[in-house]
């Protein structure tokens, strides 16, 4: 009996004092509880330049809550977007980050976090933008900082990011990039329930994140606005929809607007 309500407790805590930072596009510096495991499931679409035809990635991906401070995570990709209409796998990639700082108060804390991750992508180097979610392989290393006040909560975060792609490469455009520095500005709002009464309660989340690029061998770079929704239901179940538009920018890309849809299951004390 004691074990369970520690476990409600803990969901409670999770989801009431955190739950707008649980972004859809980028992470806070808050891990997933220490001895937790989630599962999740993200897709992205978007119209291709090349051939205006409506392609597909998606992803499943495992997360392990190590310590309260330390959590990992690994996934795989397939989608249909480099080669023909058939989906196929495409990438596996691994995730890490530490929490080094917390200053926690009621309603509000401060957190800080270095994260890194490596990624393995058999499709080849096509566009100037870089990402490790399935169209490179290569490294990332960064730091993440997330203010919460109340039901509002901010991140920033930067990271240096270097692609691995060389041989047997198709050369479609001229001037690929090898590495870039990514940087985000993200923002939740807990807008359901105004007060809590269980743990059963679905909340809504409300969220703008702003992403973005700069190439440091190259002279493009990009800005994106990726507003986006969020639904917890019965403080384990997440639903995450959102969308992504290019405010401005110079790099060649796959495209300048996609949408993004997730769904992540937490099991708490599955690691033993």
């Amino acid at each position: 009996m004691l074990r369970l309500s520690s476990i409600i407790l803990l969901i409670f805590a999770c989801t009431s004092l955190s739950a707008q930072e649980l972004y859809v596009f980028t992470n806070p510096a808050s891990n997933i509880p220490g001895k937790a495991l989630v599962a999740k499931l993200s897709s992205k679409s978007m119209v291709s330049y090349h051939n205006n035809q409506r392609e597909y990635r998606v992803a499943p991906e495992l997360q392990a809550g190590i310590t309260k401070n330390l959590m990992v995570a690994g996934g795989v990709s397939f989608s249909n977007m480099f080669f023909d209409d058939a989906m196929r796998f495409e990438s596996a990639r691994l995730y890490t980050k530490y929490r080094f700082y917390s200053n926690d108060a009621a309603h509000r804390h401060f957190r800080a976090a270095v994260f890194a991750q490596g990624a393995w992508s058999n499709n080849p180097l096509v566009y100037q933008e870089l990402n490790l979610d399935g169209d490179n392989s290569g490294l990332q290393i960064g730091v993440v900082g997330t203010q919460l006040v109340n039901k509002f909560a901010v991140s920033g975060g930067v990271s240096y990011v270097r692609q691995l792609e060389k041989a047997n490469k198709i050369e479609f455009f001229r001037g690929f990039s090898d590495e870039a520095v990514q940087y985000n500005l993200s923002m939740g709002y807990l807008l359901f329930p105004r007060s809590y009464e269980s743990i059963s309660q679905t909340n809504l989340n409300l969220y703008c994140e702003f992403l973005g690029q700069k190439n440091t061998d190259l002279d493009v770079g990009f800005l994106d606005i990726a507003p986006a929704l969020q639904l917890i239901f019965n403080s384990r179940a997440r639903l995450n929809m959102g969308a992504r538009f290019q405010l401005k920018g110079t790099t060649h890309r796959m495209a300048d607007r996609s949408v993004f849809l997730s769904l992540e299951y937490y099991f708490l004390n599955a690691i033993k």
